[in-house]
């Protein structure tokens, strides 16, 4: 990409935007001024976009075992805060001195350009995902803007702990943004669900959807954002390789999964006559929800083969990816199931899935031996007995 790619007008409204929606920053965000609340925790996903991922099940864990903490979400919109804590609403003025303020930073992302550790914080981040495709400073020329690569940096220096998911995490993600604290190799607290499940739980959250009939096969559909695809205002545009009248062998439905970037881009159209599950909050029910995962480039492939269930590979743009984002792993000889490129494909998949689980089942077996050999259900006991020692 080049550099003016990277810096076009899109992008530096969208900044200039994002800037402006923080305005009283120095009014309001005073770290190392304002004194630290020993007992006050806050916990963020996505910029409050959601209550989920790893900063849930941590949260659920610390809730059980320090009740006397005081804990804060930081909310978006209408999001609600679990039970047990209250809500803030992310880029508000009490957001800003609760961030300033509390002891401890549950984050799954990054905060915005000027947030600063204050002595005596302890920061806790535990990240969204094993990375496949490239990030920071290893993705291939500028597809991040230096903006972006220079908040992170800074950020991670910040970083007292990181939650690691597997070994490959440890090896990959701590150099790509410079990071040289503190890696804890623990699993994902927001699979631990996954080990627990029974029959009851999991017909439960289908139904959520209209899935009653437990026979039926629930296929989720869930790609990755791309650099490439924006919207004319800047932001990542959504991802959807499916025809929206898509018709599935009988005994499937499909289920659509946009990323968490795509947000701002998203509209029932996109995910066609599936099941829209864009904004459902919490991935790990989808997860348990599912018979059969399709996805691309996304860290959704690491969770979601520890239940076992096949996954599909849906990939027309293989090529351009590799070459404009970069992957960290042999794709093609990789990966734990077929590479498809069309919806010919994948419904031709889909009809002969038990052929596909017998041909892949020692490459997933080796996957899930590399990738998942952690996610026993106690991930998120191991993060608390670490940071919360004392």
């Amino acid at each position: 990409m080049s550099f003016l790619k990277a810096f076009n007008p899109t992008r530096v409204l969208g900044a200039l935007r994002r800037r402006a929606q923080h305005r009283g920053v120095s009014k309001h965000y005073r770290p190392g001024v304002m004194p630290i609340v020993d007992n006050l925790v806050l916990f963020e996903s996505f910029q409050g976009r959601n209550v989920g991922d790893n900063p849930l099940d941590i949260y659920l864990e610390l809730r059980k075992r320090r009740p006397e903490l005081d804990i804060v979400w930081a909310v978006a919109g209408d999001i609600e805060p679990p039970k047990g804590s209250r809500g803030v609403q992310w880029g508000s003025s009490e957001w800003m001195q609760v961030l300033a303020t509390a002891k401890y930073l549950i984050n799954n992302a990054n905060y915005p350009w000027f947030f600063r550790k204050a002595p005596g914080q302890v920061y806790l981040q535990t990240w969204h995902g094993t990375p496949l495709k490239r990030l920071g400073r290893d993705v291939p020329g500028v597809s991040l803007t230096v903006g972006y690569q220079a908040t992170m940096e800074r950020e991670a220096k910040s970083w007292d702990y990181l939650i690691a998911p597997n070994q490959f995490f440890v090896d990959v993600f701590p150099k790509s943004f410079n990071f040289d604290g503190t890696t804890i190799l623990t699993g994902y607290p927001r699979n631990d669900r996954l080990s627990k499940v029974t029959p009851e739980i999991r017909q439960s959250i289908r139904e959520k959807f209209g899935v009653t009939d437990a026979s039926e096969k629930l296929v989720m559909y869930a790609p990755t954002w791309r650099d490439y695809k924006r919207t004319a205002g800047g932001n990542w545009d959504s991802v959807n390789y499916l025809d929206p009248n898509i018709k599935l062998p009988s005994g499937f439905r499909l289920l659509f999964r946009g990323h968490h970037n795509t947000l701002d881009a998203h509209s029932s159209t996109v995910a066609g006559n599936a099941i829209d599950a864009t904004k459902y909050p919490d991935v790990t029910d989808l997860y348990i929800a599912a018979d059969v995962l399709v996805t691309d480039f996304s860290s959704v492939m690491f969770d979601y083969t520890v239940t076992g269930k096949p996954i599909l590979f849906l990939a027309p743009d293989l090529d351009r990816y590799r070459a404009e984002r970069g992957l960290y792993l042999d794709y093609e000889a990789e990966v734990p199931g077929p590479i498809l490129k069309t919806d010919e494909d994948l419904v031709d998949a889909l009809a002969k899935l038990d052929n596909i689980n017998q041909a892949y089942a020692q490459k997933y077996l080796g996957w899930q031996k590399r990738f998942d050999s952690l996610e026993d259900g106690h991930s998120a006991e191991r993060v608390v007995s670490i940071v919360w020692a004392n």
